[in-house]
């Protein structure tokens, strides 16, 4: 893969200061990681686009050289990573500085826009995942989050009622603000969805001595799974055998997700998103979408998917966290989503409420 040569003068050798907070020292290192590691720099940086950058980017370098409070700097590059328009690509206060600094965080992320979980109209959002016998013909599965954590949540809530979706015509899914997590967490909804064979563009990453170094770190970390660990060594030996482009672990353009059987119930699934519905749960609704069961309800989703797989450098300030999308979907140019989003096949204005009643007596319309 070729980097742009000019954006060497952009950067100076980086010294190792690991508690280092120099604003000047972080924003070269910011720029060299992205340049080299972000999956999508070059589909953002282009021959059209190349000079307003490398003036954007002189810009701020110019301002960090002056910058000596944290603050500032911090602003400093979260406004020149924001050029990418890309949510997955960030710097953010470290955990344990939003702990122990909560005003400073609270009045620094205020700068940047809203918080990502934002309930609609006068509803309140359960933060747990959890079920709920509507009745006779309706489940409701509340589903706030995919992270890594929530899957087994969600697979025994699935085991203990499957009697209940056995009997009911009607699922209903509220993804309000799951701002997604792991494709895993979702695998056993699959075949209460599933109605024909499911179409998935792979993903594929970026192959950079930094991006294997990563990789190969992760195959130390607590509670890895066995296949999840022969997957890494797969992209790992990939990266490694071709340096500098993508590589496509599963070899494909594209593949098909086929089941032995189809349900018979639910037969009618509403599944009830917002604009805070990103990643791994829009992730979901491409595979969902292709049912003849589901329809969904509610406004765009984030738009938060074409760059994924995403990996936190060692940013020598330890206050805060680089965090890189080193991989892409093969989607894409075709399919974009980020910054568009997924949009519902029934769309609630913000003034629609009680939308679980709503989508209910839609579906039994159906």
């Amino acid at each position: 893969m070729k980097f742009f040569t000019l954006i060497l003068f952009l950067i100076i050798p980086i010294v190792s200061l690991a508690q280092s907070c120099d604003c000047l020292v972080n924003f070269d290192y910011v720029v060299e990681s992205i340049t080299k590691n972000y999956a999508g720099f070059n589909d953002k940086v282009k021959s059209k686009n190349r000079e307003e950058f490398l003036t954007f980017t002189q810009k701020i370098r110019n301002k960090s050289k002056f910058t000596s409070g944290f603050d500032s700097c911090y602003v400093n590059l979260r406004n020149w990573v924001d050029y990418f328009h890309d949510h997955h690509l960030r710097v953010q206060l470290d955990w344990k500085f939003r702990k122990n600094n909560p005003d400073v965080a609270k009045r620094l992320n205020k700068l940047f826009g809203k918080s990502t979980t934002i309930a609609n109209g006068s509803e309140n959002l359960a933060t747990a995942t959890s079920l709920k016998i509507l009745d006779s013909t309706t489940v409701l599965l509340r589903l706030p989050s995919f992270e890594w954590s929530e899957k087994k949540i969600i697979d025994s809530i699935l085991h203990v009622h499957m009697k209940d979706f056995d009997q009911r015509s009607n699922l209903i899914l509220d993804m309000r603000g799951n701002s997604g997590g792991t494709d895993y967490a979702f695998n056993g909804l699959m075949p209460l969805i599933y109605s024909l064979p499911i179409k998935v563009k792979p993903d594929e990453y970026l192959s950079t001595q930094e991006n294997i170094r990563i990789l190969e770190s992760n195959l130390s970390e607590e509670g890895i799974s066995s296949s999840a660990k022969d997957f890494l060594n797969q992209v790992i030996l990939l990266m490694k055998t071709h340096p500098g482009t993508f590589v496509n672990p599963s070899g494909k353009d594209f593949f098909e997700i086929t089941l032995d059987s189809i349900y018979k119930y639910p037969s009618r699934i509403g599944i009830l998103i917002d604009k805070n519905t990103a990643s791994s749960a829009e992730s979901f609704l491409l595979m969902a979408m292709q049912s003849k069961k589901v329809t969904v309800f509610g406004e765009n989703s984030a738009g938060m998917l074409d760059y994924n797989n995403t990996q936190f450098f060692d940013i020598p300030c330890k206050n805060l966290n680089l965090v890189i999308p080193i991989g892409r979907s093969k989607r894409l140019p075709e399919q974009p989503i980020d910054n568009i989003g997924i949009k519902p096949d029934v769309v609630f204005d913000s003034k629609v409420t009680n939308r679980i009643e709503l989508i209910r007596d839609l579906l039994n319309k159906q």
